[in-house]
């Protein structure tokens, strides 16, 4: 199996809500030898801070950077118009020419990111029903072909094709989103919620999916990642630590010049 690639995710609030200070982190991140550069996608964390917009961010990101994969992790598309996270995607994967990665997940209204604005889709199960609608909406837009839902429109494709990569957001244990990568022929599964990873952990993933190592990529979130080889032999593809909410802009230098692991 190949070498692991490691990325970094930093939440965008606080000290990291400044667009130029993240775009230069995303730089050093680049120099350092890391691999991608990914943020948050919410309004506000549980403390109530706010956060800076991922899109505009992630532009800025683009225009400091030549080499390493961009992306969120993960947008929460129920909360989105499928339609204008299409637009704004194909765009920033041109301006970034060709090296976006779309990380999609259900979100969740832990913050009162749905409630307070009196969203519909107060229950895991019709966000899910949200998120399939959305993802089937999107395979198609991003390619530029016709979309059948949209009145046989086009819209702009990415810069790659037939379209960037989209990673579905998962956890451990838990079979529902490598099912739904299956179901709609994507390029990932984003798992989050363990302290330490573990093979264990990547072969689950693999077998609820019906995927074998290497034809999906297995992306492990947060946490930490002993045993890099041992995690790509098993057919893990990303590792990528996390800079969470409240963390200084100094921490984060610091953290992103330590290296890969």
């Amino acid at each position: 199996m190949s070498q692991l690639k490691w990325g970094i995710s930093t939440s965008l609030s606080a000290d990291l809500s400044e667009p130029v200070a993240v775009a230069e982190l995303a730089a050093a991140a680049e120099a350092s030898g890391w691999d991608g550069f990914f943020v948050w996608d919410h309004l506000w964390n549980r403390t109530g801070e706010p956060f800076a917009d991922p899109w505009v961010t992630l532009a800025a990101v683009a225009a400091a950077t030549d080499r390493i994969a961009i992306g969120t992790l993960v947008t929460p598309l129920p909360r989105r118009r499928p339609q204008v996270l299409a637009q704004q995607a194909a765009t920033l994967d041109r301006l970034a020419e060709g090296r976006l990665i779309l990380g999609l997940g259900l979100g969740h209204d832990g913050y009162g990111e749905y409630s307070t604005f009196d969203e519909p889709l107060d229950s895991a199960r019709s966000r899910a029903e949200a998120l399939d609608a959305g993802i089937d909406f999107l395979v198609q837009a991003l390619t530029g072909g016709v979309v059948e839902s949209a009145g046989r429109r086009t819209t702009i494709p990415t810069r790659r094709r037939p379209r960037c990569p989209i990673w579905v957001a998962g956890r451990p244990g838990v079979g529902a989103g490598p099912r739904r990568a299956r179901r709609h022929g994507l390029e990932g599964v984003a798992i989050v919620g363990e302290s330490v990873w573990s093979p264990a952990h990547v072969t689950d993933v693999l077998k609820r999916g019906d995927f074998a190592p290497g034809e999906i990529d297995v992306v492990l979130t947060g946490g930490e990642h002993p045993s890099p080889d041992r995690l790509a032999a098993a057919g893990a593809t990303w590792a990528i630590p996390e800079l969470m909410p409240g963390t200084r802009t100094t921490e984060a230098r610091k953290r992103i010049k330590q290296g890969l692991h």
